[in-house]
């Protein structure tokens, strides 16, 4: 379950304020940020927009857009030159009209924020009653009239009219707050105490963010700040059983919103998918532990690889589920086939750690260097590894043949798991062969592209996502006609995901990674990444990048350098965008799909989760 708080987002003030500015183009002025949210300010940034409070050297003739919290009263006076869009929020603007008319003003709220700091600029004498230590600096005699600032926290409203009331009888109360904001913190704090996970969009930046995260921290201790969606990939307390609760402050972007959900989405049905995946697969491989005939040897091989198969993501299992799931209502046919090709998924890794010499894989040693440690002898060690992955691919075939469903279903997902294994192991050939066969990116970096696209298309993008996909389509009873309408999208995801593949496989830490972070580097692996640093490094660089990329013992020193050369040639953020552009054409595509809005929110959020993780 994932509910989310009504209304969440954008406050009606600050989305006229957004609406308005994103109708202007380059060159405008923005007293200060719009909104206090880091992202859509950066947006603004990249837009041309010039964000400042220093509005004395505004050229002439030049529009400046006065954002919801407002601005002191002498801005408006002093720039008739300006053309001033005000967007002040009309709850602000009532405070403005009632400050302006007393001689007295009280301001309950924090001392720095524009909005209590544009109030200020409207009263004839004002202070702001930020603790309760402000209530020294008030004459009992005084006539004074009390606002609020919008935002503030209800609790400590109340309590500050009481002592001011107390202190001052004659005060003149007016209750600005927000009745929006304190709703919206109500049903969050409601929603809450009844979820497991509760996840507040927002910004650290922004009042409102804050009172609402501290306001629902009360109701649930597991309870999560994030101003985007890639806050929560370091966040592992999600299960098929996890309640989740969702609110967006009013800085908060109504589409970050929406993406979190789609991930958390996502996330929640993968923890499904994994539980009910992983007892599958890992029954189909122990149950031949009983077998009596089966000789010690083989066992105990067998034992190494149920070792070796424990501690997947199951994302390719998840896939086909998905996929089953898309087209069906009642999806039955998925759990031996994804059982099946997760077991596959072991197999085949098994043998690219030979390949690329790695010794640990989810966080544990190889099987080709755990007996290699044991024997010494690195023959036996490649050579039984080799036969262990073999086992596992061919007891893939006999779990997915054995699978009880329709056989002319069965038929069907057996031709689409044929095909992805043939060409997966084409891109282990090409992915092999290149580096022997080199093509200079800084000579033909077009020639380069295509071909390292290939490898992406074969080894990893098919594999990943297009066969478990379009298999789990077929497992829903569906034929190659309606599937192909998915195998564009998936396809582009795959090669997204192997962008961050490399992107990982060079910047993250091997406890991260579960996997050695040097192995990329000493293998000299083609990619987008290495081609465009090559392409754009100076001679110099150029020059230590053959001398380190692809030395068999580069050291965690040799890494730090060459990942300096990823970033100063722009190659990080070359593959960053390609990631961003990438994604989002697959979003855009799934718009379109022949599918129910819950299926595309499952899917977009398989978008999310693939292209932002960590490891």
């Amino acid at each position: 379950m994932i509910e989310i708080v009504k209304d969440s987002g954008f406050c009606q003030g600050v989305s006229a304020a957004v609406n308005t500015a994103n109708s202007y183009e380059s060159g405008v002025y923005l007293y200060g940020n719009l909104v206090n949210n880091s992202h859509v300010m950066e947006q603004y940034r990249n837009k041309g927009f010039v964000i400042t409070e220093d509005v004395a050297n505004i050229p002439p003739g030049s529009t400046l857009i006065i954002r919801a919290h407002g601005a002191p009263k002498s801005l408006f006076e002093t720039l008739p030159h300006v053309n001033i869009v005000d967007c002040t929020c009309v709850k602000v603007k009532r405070i403005h009209k009632i400050v302006e008319k007393v001689d007295k003003t009280i301001i309950i709220g924090k001392k720095n924020h524009p909005e209590v700091i544009g109030t200020l600029g409207w009263c004839r004498n004002g202070m702001v009653y930020e603790s309760e230590a402000d209530n020294l600096n008030i004459s009992p005699t005084d006539d004074v009239c009390v606002v609020g600032q919008t935002t503030c926290n209800p609790d400590w409203w109340s309590r500050a009219v009481e002592l001011i009331k107390q202190r001052c009888p004659n005060a003149k109360i007016y209750d600005t707050l927000c009745n929006v904001t304190v709703l919206k913190r109500k049903r969050a704090q409601d929603l809450a105490a009844k979820v497991d996970v509760m996840v507040v969009v927002g910004d650290k930046e922004s009042a409102n963010s804050v009172e609402l995260y501290n306001a629902c921290t009360k109701a649930c201790k597991n309870t999560f700040f994030i101003s985007s969606k890639e806050d929560l990939m370091d966040k592992d307390c999600i299960n098929k059983d996890t309640k989740i609760g969702l609110v967006g402050s009013a800085s908060a972007p109504a589409e970050v919103i929406e993406e979190t959900h789609e991930y958390l989405a996502f996330v929640k049905f993968l923890a499904e998918a994994k539980a009910e995946i992983e007892e599958c697969s890992n029954f189909n491989i122990s149950s031949d532990f009983l077998v009596l005939r089966m000789p010690k040897l083989v066992d105990s091989a067998l034992r190494d690889f149920y070792d070796q198969h424990s501690g997947g993501k199951y994302i390719r299992g998840a896939i086909i589920k998905l996929g089953e799931q898309l087209v069906s209502e009642k999806p039955k046919n998925y759990l031996d086939v994804a059982a099946a090709y997760e077991v596959f998924q072991t197999a085949i890794l098994i043998h690219d750690d030979i390949m690329d010499r790695s010794e640990t894989r989810r966080g544990k040693k190889t099987i080709h260097a755990m007996d290699y440690e044991a024997t010494k002898d690195w023959h036996y060690a490649y050579s039984r590894a080799l036969c262990i992955g073999n086992m596992g691919l061919f007891h893939a075939n006999s779990i997915l043949a054995s699978a009880n469903i329709d056989n002319a279903i069965k038929v069907n997902v057996l031709i689409e798991f044929a095909a992805t294994q043939i060409v997966t192991i084409e891109g282990e050939v090409m992915d092999v062969l290149l580096p022997y066969n080199p093509i200079n990116p800084a000579v033909d970096f077009t020639s380069y592209c295509e071909t390292v696209g290939e490898i992406y298309k074969f080894k990893t993008s098919i594999y990943t996502v297009e066969g478990p996909l379009v298999m789990g389509i077929l497992c829903g009873g569906k034929d190659e006609r309606f599937a192909y309408q998915f195998r564009s999208m998936s396809r582009a995801l795959g090669i997204a995901f192997q962008i961050k593949d490399d992107l990982l496989g060079m910047f993250a830490d091997e406890k991260t990674l579960g996997k050695p972070a040097l192995s990329d580097l000493r293998e000299k692996k083609q990619t987008l990444l290495y081609g465009y640093a090559y392409k754009n490094a100076t001679q110099l660089q150029r020059e230590t990048l053959d001398s380190l990329y692809g030395k068999q013992d580069a050291t965690l020193q040799d890494l730090e350098i060459v990942r300096d050369i990823f970033t100063q040639t722009g190659a990080k953020k070359h593959a960053e965008d390609e990631i961003s552009k990438t994604s989002q054409n697959c979003l855009n595509e799934i718009a379109n799909l022949p599918i129910t809005d819950e299926g595309k929110i499952l899917l977009r959020g398989l978008v999310h989760y693939l292209t932002v993780r960590r490891y």
